[in-house]
């Protein structure tokens, strides 16, 4: 029998949660030890679990090599294939609540706003250089930067450390995940008003080219998504079935 392979965060608050998210929906994991990139679910046989950094989950998902994926949002907009055989199966599993948004330093007293923000780009220009932005979601947020008519502009990609970017002096606004921003007003940072790149949650995703490989897969799939939405699969199924004949 065909087994599926299900993706989940290996570190961090989304690990935790989409564990114990699971677990309500009686699909609690068996990891033998926290050391351990794979598992099972006792509950529901020929289910592989395996660990991923969240970055790479739907990456992984695009590449064939899991099935379905607990994501946050952000992530899984900011990664996918344009033209790729993904879905959304689940898009609010209830936590991983978050925003990614532009913040901008304290002492920019006169930039409120997104129309701000692009004059002050302008400025920048006129001096000789783009303004820089520090951020892990070039994708994101260059296509929101331009819907907002903010044009000259220098996308810094960096891993971590993003708040310490302008008082570093690599950049000099940031677009970053938060939840409370507390870590932002920490570091003399603010939120521009209508600066919300995207608003993220924890999503449950699936590649439906390998889940339709054969009938025994799409009969796992299905028991597995009505567990965690609690609804009937049929619906799903067949839109995704449409999806891969066009």
């Amino acid at each position: 029998m065909s087994n599926l392979r299900l993706a989940i965060p290996s570190t961090g608050a989304l690990y935790e949660d989409s564990i114990n998210f699971l677990q309500k929906k009686n699909l609690e994991i068996n990891r033998l030890n926290s050391r351990k990139y794979t598992a099972n679910i006792p509950s529901l046989k020929n289910i592989s679990v395996l660990f991923q950094r969240q970055s790479d989950i739907t990456m992984e998902l695009d590449n064939d090599s899991a099935d379905i994926g607990i994501v946050g949002l952000d992530r899984y907009f900011e990664s996918r294939l344009e033209k790729g055989n993904l879905e959304i199966m689940d898009k609010n599993l209830g936590f991983g609540h978050a925003k990614l948004v532009i913040a901008i330093p304290d002492s920019w007293i006169d930039v409120n706003s997104m129309f701000d923000l692009a004059d002050i780009s302008l400025e920048f220009r006129k001096k000789g250089r783009n303004m820089r932005i520090a951020t892990k979601y070039p994708r994101l947020v260059n296509r929101f930067l331009r819907t907002n008519d903010v044009n000259f502009i220098d996308i810094v990609h960096i891993s971590g450390g993003l708040e310490a970017a302008p008082i570093m002096g690599y950049a000099d606004i940031i677009a970053d995940i938060t939840a409370t921003g507390t870590t932002l007003k920490e570091n003399d940072l603010r939120i521009i008003d209508d600066g919300i790149v995207i608003e993220s949650q924890a999503v449950m995703i699936c590649n439906y080219a390998s889940i339709l490989i054969d009938d025994e897969k799409i009969n796992l799939f299905s028991t597995l998504y009505e567990r965690v939405t609690n609804k009937s699969a049929k619906v799903f199924v067949d839109n995704i079935r449409k999806y891969k004949t066009l």
